[in-house]
């Protein structure tokens, strides 16, 4: 009775699971080609940059320069990402793409609040957004190594 009652149980959770991949993947489907609505924080800063074509072009040139930073910075501390130099390198780094950011945002005419959104808190808070914060170890898109 005992092993029934424990197949009863595991067949009624693979039926759950099933279900509930089956509706996830539905979900998918029904979003696919859609674009989400470029409103709330989300949208933020680079939704209002993509909005425009040129500022669009400037973003897009902006980050394969920062990508190439990275890429440069990652080849010569790859070896040890954690030391001190290459931390002192990458905030440093990190600094100088935040700078071309609000470069950027100026020359669009666009604000961003401060305390959250794509810098990681543009400024001084502890978030993990696409520029990693500040140096409190926060990882974002430009790492947090």
């Amino acid at each position: 009775m005992r092993s029934r009652m424990l197949w009863l149980g595991l067949a009624a959770l693979v039926v759950v699971l099933v279900a509930a991949t089956a509706a996830f993947a539905a979900t998918q489907r029904s979003n696919v080609g859609k674009r989400a609505l470029a409103t709330g924080a989300r949208a933020g800063v680079c939704g209002a940059l993509r909005r425009d074509p040129a500022a669009l072009k400037d973003l897009r040139a902006l980050r394969k320069e920062h990508r190439a930073d990275m890429r440069a910075w990652l080849a010569q501390y790859g070896a040890d990402p954690s030391s001190p130099a290459a931390q002192a390198a990458l905030a440093k780094l990190r600094a100088e793409h935040a700078n071309d950011m609000r470069a950027l945002m100026k020359k669009y005419g666009i604000t961003a609040r401060r305390g959250g959104g794509m810098m990681g808190g543009y400024g001084g808070s502890y978030g993990g957004g696409m520029m990693g914060g500040t140096s409190s170890g926060s990882s974002g898109m430009m790492g947090g190594f």
